[in-house]
């Protein structure tokens, strides 16, 4: 029975392995639709730039390219688009600087968020927005202000520093540093716990500074700044994707999209994370669930030329991996993780390589292997 077997594997396998082989996929387009589709895309970026919409029209620009990389005019769009969004994302970024330093924190946030919106990669002002997280801290105290009282006066008061009071400022949720009122409740944060540095704390901040005390505060008494809770979300999101959280990161996206459907940052950040997430998955070779993420970024930009191409590669490659280990395992005489390994491939592509008529005769010889025990038993 064991030469039968020996004798009949090779044979199946070189008669149906051997006679398939690969083929292209697609024609090359025909000139004269490549052209229609360079000049729909240069029209089409032509008409946002009108409107200002350089992120968009960049998008187009490099649409025409990947149909014709030597299209002269779309070269030349492209490069000036690229210019344009780069010195402006670096103006809203250098103005959003100057806003963070004068204490205008909600404004300077805008221009980090307007530098993003143009341009998603710029990392310096992504990591200003994802970095405006509110302070951990216990110990503080409340601080009723009095007039001509700001907040550089009183981190001089309390840490010997005036340039300190952004601590105070962003443990407050203040937007704006420079628009205090007199008798407004402010929490003054423990220096060492806030900085973990060696000035003045609390317990040593100027003691005829009555009004400075007023014990353990009433939490009710403090003013309670608007909450903008899509912000909230959308800068989580941004920090989970800066910590390379990405599924975390997708759920907060998720959140603002919810809300405010068109909300750019949060559309291209989306896309971002399932496009990391969909390159980690196809690393650690779980290619199917790679596809699927890779998919999950069509949903944000359906012009992804990557997407799809990573999409194809997923699936061949996964095709072609269990393909093979079914070679091996049939080549060992091992049909039945053959045919499981194959019922693999079958379930994504019924027609790769005629794998169903590999497991037809695998799952035919397996029954006659079965015959001849029964008769050996007899």
């Amino acid at each position: 029975m064991k030469k039968w077997i020996l004798f009949c594997l090779p044979v199946l396998g070189l008669g149906l392995i051997g006679c398939v082989t690969p083929t292209k996929k697609g024609p090359d387009a025909r000139p004269d639709l490549a052209q229609k589709l360079v000049a729909e895309y240069l029209l089409k970026g032509q008409q946002l730039e009108k409107k200002g919409d350089l992120v968009s029209a960049l998008q187009q620009y490099k649409l025409a390219l990947t149909v014709n990389p030597a299209q002269r005019e779309a070269q030349t769009s492209r490069a000036r688009v690229e210019k344009t969004i780069q010195t402006a994302a670096e103006a809203h970024y250098n103005k959003g600087l100057t806003l963070s330093r004068e204490g205008r924190y909600n404004q300077a946030r805008q221009q980090f968020l307007m530098a993003l919106a143009l341009r998603p990669d710029y990392p310096e002002a992504l990591k200003r927005v994802s970095a405006h997280k509110l302070p951990t801290i216990k110990d503080h105290i409340v601080h009723t202000v009095k007039p001509g009282e700001s907040l550089s006066k009183l981190a001089q008061i309390y840490y010997d520093d005036f340039r300190k009071f952004p601590i105070i400022a962003e443990y407050n949720g203040l937007t704006d540093a420079t628009q205090l009122r007199t008798g407004q409740k402010i929490k003054i944060p423990s220096l060492q716990a806030a900085e973990g540095s060696a000035g003045k704390t609390l317990d040593t901040a100027s003691a005829g500074d009555q009004t400075a005390r007023e014990g353990t505060e009433d939490e009710n008494d403090t003013d309670e700044q608007p909450v903008d809770q899509v912000a909230i979300y959308r800068d989580h999101g941004l920090s989970l994707f800066m910590d390379k959280k990405f599924e975390e990161a997708i759920i907060e996206f998720e959140k603002v999209l919810k809300t405010h459907p068109d909300d750019k940052l949060a559309l291209e950040f989306s896309y971002r994370a399932h496009y990391e997430l969909a390159l980690t998955l196809f690393e650690k070779k779980d290619y199917l669930s790679a596809r699927d993420q890779f998919r999950s970024c069509l949903q944000y930009k359906k012009e992804c030329q990557k997407c799809h191409a990573y999409i194809q590669k997923s699936e061949d490659t996964y095709k072609e991996i269990h393909y093979r280990k079914g070679i091996q395992y049939f080549q060992k005489e091992e049909l039945h993780q053959a045919i499981e390994e194959w019922e693999l491939v079958c379930a994504l592509d019924p027609d790769y390589k005629k794998t169903g008529d590999l497991i037809k005769k695998a799952k035919v010889i397996l029954k006659k292997i079965e015959e001849i025990k029964r008769n050996q038993q007899k």
